[in-house]
């Protein structure tokens, strides 16, 4: 019984950690392009989807959304390239949206492609 509840703890700081990494990497998308929780709530209407500024902010703060809100947000955004970080650790460390956001969005936008 021990080994199916460390394997249960596990998966969830497993699960946490993963929810971390979507938060910061779309925090990262609204910080490159400067838009707030009220200005990407105003874009999600645009496509139909009804949110408030407050609940955008708990929903992204909890990290823990669908993978279609996550592609709504980056339609909305306008994300053309996704970047996956390096490691999970690294996505998931205090700061970590920011070191995202200022990373080239896309690897051929420094190279005149």
């Amino acid at each position: 019984m021990t080994d199916d509840r460390s394997k249960s703890a596990e998966s969830l700081a497993n699960d946490k950690a993963w929810e971390e990494l979507v938060k910061n990497m779309l925090r990262a998308e609204m910080m490159r392009r400067g838009v707030s929780y009220a200005a990407l709530a105003e874009r999600l209407a645009e496509f139909g989807i009804t949110d408030n500024e407050l609940n955008l902010r708990n929903k992204v703060s909890r990290g823990r959304f669908t993978s279609v809100f996550l592609m709504q947000c980056f339609m909305a955004l306008g994300v053309k390239w996704i970047e996956m970080p390096e490691s999970l650790a690294a996505a998931t460390q205090p700061g970590a949206a920011q070191s995202l956001a200022k990373r080239n969005s896309h690897p051929l936008s420094d190279k005149g492609h």
